[in-house]
């Protein structure tokens, strides 16, 4: 059902279910969704299909090496686009996955700015086990150097979760849709449980909820190819941050790791059917499933309105054991080396510690 001719629907997330396809079709739609009543306005970051400057801008978010070289956003990017949706008399759509890490007073403002009686939250919830390999994969483009075993025992325990704690902060659902019920009301939020087998739900979604053509954005679920590292590629990753995120700035770490070697090792090649995924081991694939069964059922009697099969939070994620990689393929070593040493942005950097980068990269190969 579609929200109201002059809603809001602000998409929050959450993380890890395919919010960068969804984002790069509705950018690319820009154009069509006009026609079609629907403003999906340009981000303050030109380069970005999503609004993630506007929500980091709404939560005052951090970003950087936390500690020693790290920037807080501004208001002004959210202050913008809270004004434009505030101007437009028909449907508006804003998507970033990071608005469901906002605190409960977070999400009020948010909500406040935009209009209040006019905001309609949608969410994508994706099976938990299904996310903890891609999750931990995000993290080692952070700088994370901690194996996915020992990341997965501090993810798991209760007493700890020193690692990331923003893991759960985008995961633990029930607590997330709270935050977000006491801003908007349960009645005014569609959760969407991604189903695996299905891979247009969200599309579907979000077009029946603007009212649109399900084909406009169908029709672009493709743009974008945001395939996992292998086994092979993360541990080269993790190595190298053991090397270098101690001795780079953020912005360099950026450009010639996260932009250079991880884009050009997931971009630049296509793996072997026989090389190793990342596995995640029983123990964890059991304790995923457990708390997916308990958050299904809160979910459940929370009252907002569910599109999908929320039994499928509970679902085992089938599992091996964990990934021991001590070989890296040539293909990926050459994607890496290459992405190590092609400037990305500006050259300068890459002078000051291209040779140190390339000798640690090999170092980290050996």
């Amino acid at each position: 059902m579609a929200i109201p001719a002059d809603g809001v629907l602000l998409h929050i997330g959450v993380h890890k279910t395919g919010t960068t396809a969804l984002q790069a079709a509705l950018a690319d739609a820009r154009a069509e969704l006009a026609q079609a009543g629907v403003f999906y306005p340009q981000s303050a970051s030109v380069d970005q299909a999503a609004h993630h400057r506007e929500a980091m801008s709404s939560l005052g978010y951090t970003w950087g090496f936390v500690g020693r070289d790290s920037t807080t956003a501004s208001p002004k990017a959210f202050d913008d686009v809270a004004r434009e949706v505030r101007d437009w008399s028909g449907r508006v759509c804003l998507s970033s996955e990071f608005w469901c890490e906002a605190t409960a007073d977070q999400a009020s403002r948010v909500v406040d700015a935009l209009g209040r009686p006019r905001v309609r939250i949608v969410v994508m919830l994706r099976n938990l086990g299904d996310v903890l390999a891609s999750s931990w994969q995000q993290y080692l483009k952070y700088g994370m150097v901690t194996s996915y075993e020992d990341w997965l025992t501090d993810v798991f325990s209760d007493q700890s979760r020193r690692l990331t704690p923003s893991f759960w902060t985008r995961q633990d659902h029930v607590a997330m849709l709270r935050r977000w019920i006491g801003a908007v009301g349960a009645e005014r939020i569609t959760v969407v449980v991604l189903d695996h087998h299905n891979r247009t739900r969200s599309f579907s979604a979000i077009s029946d909820l603007l009212g649109i053509d399900p084909q406009i954005l169908a029709s672009r679920s493709s743009l974008t190819s945001n395939r996992s590292l292998t086994a092979a590629e993360a541990e080269v990753l993790r190595r190298l941050n053991m090397q270098v995120a101690d001795t780079l700035s953020w912005d360099d770490y950026r450009r010639q790791v996260r932009e250079g070697v991880a884009r050009s090792m997931v971009e630049s090649r296509r793996p072997a059917m026989d090389e190793p995924a990342i596995r995640t081991p029983e123990w964890a694939c059991d304790e995923a499933a457990r708390r997916g069964a308990l958050a299904a059922e809160e979910i459940s009697s929370l009252g907002v309105d569910i599109v999908g099969d929320v039994a499928d939070l509970a679902r085992r994620t089938p599992s091996l054991p964990a990934s021991t990689v001590e070989t890296l393929p040539i293909d990926a070593a050459v994607a890496a080396l290459v992405g190590a040493v092609q400037p990305t942005a500006s050259v300068d950097p890459f002078r000051q510690v291209g040779r140190a980068m390339k000798a640690r990269v090999r170092r980290a190969f050996r």
